[in-house]
């Protein structure tokens, strides 16, 4: 295994040659945070040399731009960045196996009754050394298999155990099932992933040309009818679901179409002959997303239904990928039933009091600003860099009044020297922009309930810029 992981560079990536030119590439827009957090995370992939992605990137290094149109853009000037490793959400990983009767012969093609020596054989082992490198908790691996019909095994789960189980149980299509419908199965897989967050990646293997039973039975598909899927309705539906594809070719015959629907997507394609070069593809992407690093950023106000994003290293821009703005928690609109019309207009409710709060907050310091009992006036109090303990007793920094069962310490508020931000700690749960924490990070506008009391975390009006350490010395003396 130490072996396989060794050689991945050299096998997959190529040596690095000192005259090349890094490139980067958005591989994918998550705006699912859109609504609740005023957030959208752009996933960038660095190539240089083959792919190899520099060391030690700085946010000094990026710029990014945002456009209502694709034509005119603007230059967003305060963001975050990390990487997907650093993050603590995981990646969503979906794999979609070709089940055709092709992958029952073996890696040459030829005709066998040795399940050993069967190229989806090979493809299952090479699956377990994939699911034994998905060691973060938070990962989440699905399954889905395609010949002609579309078969989801498992939407993605933590449990890789079970997924592995569910791969053994992929067998030999039937009579008329052995036809790969390839474009179709990769609009299924899309679907399946439209809902997902964070970092979502669709690895297709396939050992062969897209082959609709339709065209070659001459007869109607007995889901589908007539219609006959073509590449371009698979690029534009990863494209409206927001989902990059990696694809890997498994055979002597190449789907010519594949690496044109990848780029498209943000993704690449990879070729492989056994089960040994097929673990070492399927463990180069899961290193590869590692390394991407994530821009985190506040969208312009400027109203669009579909807006376009840029990124700029090293003197060169990506192409244009877009994400649809007109939302409601990361989902189109033309999904959004009738049913849920009540529950949006609440959200919609309180995210116009969050914003009328944070205009309301012009202070240069550091704050939290309190609504309780659901009255209209706010209380605003700084915030040292020590901790600050918010609770219902008397000897709380900030005594609130919320549910009986309140703790005395409740929640506090710690600011971090190290990192120079704020973040929130508590002993018992309490929610932060609707989603319960006991402890995370603060960014301005970040809105907790603690006990009933609404408090807004605001960092003043220099935002990012964030106060020197005299003028935090300064202020901390007159207090």
């Amino acid at each position: 295994m130490n072996t396989v992981k060794f050689l991945l560079p050299v096998l997959l990536l190529g040596l690095i040659s000192p005259f090349a030119v890094a490139e980067a590439e958005i591989t994918q827009i998550d705006p699912s945070r859109m609504l609740t957090r005023q957030q959208v995370d752009v996933y960038v992939d660095i190539d240089e040399a083959a792919g190899v992605p520099p060391e030690g990137v700085t946010g000094d290094e990026f710029r990014l731009y945002e456009s209502p149109d694709g034509e005119q853009f603007s230059e967003i000037r305060t963001f975050g960045l990390s990487t997907v490793a650093d993050r603590d959400a995981g990646v969503t990983f979906f794999l979609l196996i070709d089940n055709s009767g092709s992958m029952y012969d073996t890696i040459d093609d030829e005709p066998t009754d040795d399940p050993e020596e069967m190229r989806i054989t090979h493809a299952k082992r090479a699956i377990r050394v994939f699911l034994d490198s998905v060691d973060h908790p938070r990962d989440r691996v699905g399954l889905a298999s395609f010949n002609t019909f579309y078969h989801k095994h498992s939407q993605p789960i933590e449990s890789r155990l079970q997924i592995e189980r569910l791969l053994d149980e992929i067998d030999r299509p039937g009579p008329g099932e052995g036809f790969t419908e390839l474009y179709k199965a990769i609009i299924e897989a899309s679907r399946e992933l439209s809902d997902e967050r964070g970092r979502v990646v669709l690895i297709v293997l396939s050992d062969g040309e897209n082959f609709p039973f339709t065209v070659h039975r001459r007869q109607p598909h007995p889901e589908f009818g007539t219609h006959v899927y073509d590449y371009s309705e698979s690029i534009e539906q990863l494209e409206l679901d927001g989902i990059s594809m990696f694809g890997i070719h498994f055979g002597t015959e190449q789907e010519d179409n594949l690496e044109t629907i990848a780029r498209r997507s943000g993704g690449r394609v990879f070729d492989a002959r056994d089960d040994s070069e097929l673990a070492e593809v399927y463990l180069a992407i899961r290193e590869r997303v590692l390394r991407e690093y994530v821009l985190t950023y506040r969208p312009t106000m400027e109203p669009a239904e579909r807006k376009y994003v840029q990124v700029e290293y090293a003197g060169s821009r990506t192409r244009p990928r877009s994400y649809y703005a007109g939302t409601i928690l990361g989902t189109s609109p033309s999904e959004i039933g009738p049913w849920l019309l009540a529950p949006v207009l609440a959200a919609l409710a309180l995210w116009a009091l969050i914003r009328r709060l944070r205009f309301q907050n012009k202070r240069s310091d550091a704050n939290l600003e309190l609504l309780s009992g659901g009255r209209a006036a706010t209380r605003m109090f700084s915030l040292p860099q020590g901790r600050t303990v918010i609770g219902g007793s008397d000897n709380a920094d900030l005594t609130v009044h919320g549910a009986p069962s309140m703790r005395a310490h409740h929640a506090t508020v710690v600011y971090d020297e190290k990192t120079r931000r704020y973040r929130v700690e508590s002993e018992s749960e309490i929610t932060v922009n609707n989603q319960p924490a006991t402890k995370q990070d603060l960014e301005p506008g970040d809105v907790l309930n603690i006990g009933g009391t609404i408090v807004v975390f605001d960092e003043g009006v220099a935002g990012g810029d964030r106060e020197t350490e005299s003028n935090r010395a300064e202020d901390n003396e007159k207090r």
